[in-house]
């Protein structure tokens, strides 16, 4: 793993891989306690990372595997509280619920409980849950939680407001843009914390997958938003083009090239692809993204 030194208090910890889902990037502050958010190194490293560590207080961003699989480390090595968003509970301590609210309408349903399982999914029984009025009392530097929701449905980014630090979570600060491949994503809400983001004081972000963000800020979140535009875009081009739904998701809203992957990994991109592309043809139905956030116009422009 790679440790990078942010601030004497904030340190950017990244796993040597990111490949299938199973890890992320995240963050160790070390104040009166020492605060764990999202630092999921994957099955070889996660363990050996708590028992050094001893975090005190453990926060998981949203629910989805790559975030939050660590917690199941943590008594193991630690007395540390975890905190998991409170509108996401269920997902966390429920696998019944988990696989109905992801993959329960699609017929990947039984490779994704295998998966899932596989990679050491427990239902947590010791948490506190956190919402946006969340505070952490006495912590130097001072945590604001901002709810950023669309990803998942109470996805939440950490905001070092004395620092001018962001650690945005999976807001799709990288090279892919964000991701909207279950049912309960939404491209509105995603766009809507963009936005929101977009207008704090910031100057450096931590993000879950892409590393650091330290230049042009504001074209970081361009971007981002240029990626939901563009999709949309391409997918009326080529339903005008006369190309049926089925032909656009193979080509791909997301992941290209989904028919070189084994399985069970190449059905789970064919359910993303398809999902994402459902949220952009109830989106267009509506108008589209422009319809609701016109100010996105001049952003554009900037990319």
């Amino acid at each position: 793993m790679k440790r990078t030194r942010i601030t004497q208090q904030i340190t950017y910890v990244e796993p040597d891989s990111m490949t299938n889902f199973t890890s992320c990037a995240g963050i160790i502050v070390q104040s009166k306690k020492k605060v764990m958010i999202d630092v999921n190194m994957g099955a070889k490293e996660t363990s050996g990372l708590m028992e050094e560590e001893k975090p005190e207080i453990a926060i998981i961003t949203h629910y989805h595997l790559d975030h939050s699989l660590w917690a199941r480390h943590l008594n193991s090595f630690s007395d540390a509280v975890l905190f998991i968003p409170e509108h996401e509970a269920q997902y966390l301590t429920s696998l019944d619920f988990f696989m109905e609210h992801t993959a329960g309408p699609f017929s990947i349903a039984e490779k994704w409980k295998d998966f899932t399982i596989s990679l050491g999914y427990t239902e947590l029984k010791n948490y506190e849950c956190y919402n946006e009025q969340t505070t952490f009392k006495d912590m130097a530097p001072e945590i604001v939680l901002i709810e950023t929701p669309g990803h998942s449905p109470s996805h939440t980014s950490f905001y070092f407001p004395d620092e001018k630090i962001l650690f945005s979570g999976d807001m799709g600060l990288d090279q892919f843009g964000p991701w909207y491949g279950w049912t309960d994503c939404n491209i509105k809400q995603i766009a809507e914390s963009i936005l929101r983001l977009d207008g704090l004081a910031v100057n450096l972000i931590l993000t879950s997958h892409g590393g650091v963000r330290k230049k042009e800020i504001q074209k970081e979140w361009v971007k981002c938003i240029h990626h939901l535009w563009q999709r949309e875009e391409n997918i009326i081009l080529k339903l005008e083009a006369g190309m049926t739904k089925k032909d656009i998701i193979r080509q791909g809203v997301f992941f290209s090239d989904k028919e070189k992957v084994k399985e069970p990994m190449q059905s789970f991109l064919k359910a993303w692809d398809t999902t994402m592309y459902n949220h952009h043809e109830n989106l267009i139905k509506e108008g589209g993204l422009m319809k609701f956030f016109p100010e996105i116009k001049a952003m554009l422009k900037l990319s």
